[in-house]
């Protein structure tokens, strides 16, 4: 397989979905399984004002991704951003930890709407384990963490204990590494 694998993870607001919540932290690693590596290559915050986010989004952004007020509010805007990770991605092979998360609740609705622009390639956890699936959306950072800790001894992919996008995407994308060595993706 010579084609590169774009594997993107994407920090949202909350657990439920478009339209509900927002895609605010996103990054994007392209993986080359021939050469068993990967690379980073896009992360950005898009703004949101505070105020309209409210309490509940801004707990659940510290808590799950470490991401605070002040850093939402000096992102770049969504379409700007949605249009860089379209531009990134388009005619490309894409996948993530959890398919159906990812593009499921958040990327097939404008302005992220990836629908006929790229390939999108099964989950990098399509045959793990059970017990390293994510058994509910909103436990996906969690689950990545886990699965990255279990199968990738060492921190191979140095994300120290990073819970950003841009650490989600290169831990993915060292499992996604590991799964192709062992001959499962």
């Amino acid at each position: 397989m010579s084609d590169e694998i774009y594997v993107i993870q994407a920090i949202p607001s909350g657990p439920d979905g478009y339209p509900y919540d927002e895609i605010v932290d996103i990054a994007i690693c392209s993986v080359d399984l021939d050469n068993s590596e990967f690379r980073t290559v896009y992360h950005n915050v898009v703004c949101y004002d505070p105020k309209s986010l409210g309490k509940k989004k801004l707990d659940y952004l510290a808590g799950i991704g470490g991401l605070f007020a002040e850093e939402i509010y000096a992102g770049d805007p969504e379409n700007k951003v949605a249009k860089e990770v379209l531009d990134i991605i388009k005619g490309k092979n894409i996948t993530s930890f959890d398919v159906k998360q990812e593009f499921g609740r958040y990327m097939t609705c404008n302005p992220w709407d990836i629908t006929l622009l790229a390939s999108v390639m099964p989950s990098v956890s399509a045959r793990m384990p059970i017990s390293l699936k994510c058994k509910d959306p909103s436990d996906e950072p969690l689950t990545i963490r886990k699965a990255y800790r279990r199968l990738c001894k060492g921190d191979p992919a140095s994300v120290g204990t990073g819970r950003r996008a841009i650490h989600l995407a290169q831990m993915s994308s060292q499992i996604l590494v590991y799964m192709h060595e062992k001959g499962k993706y």
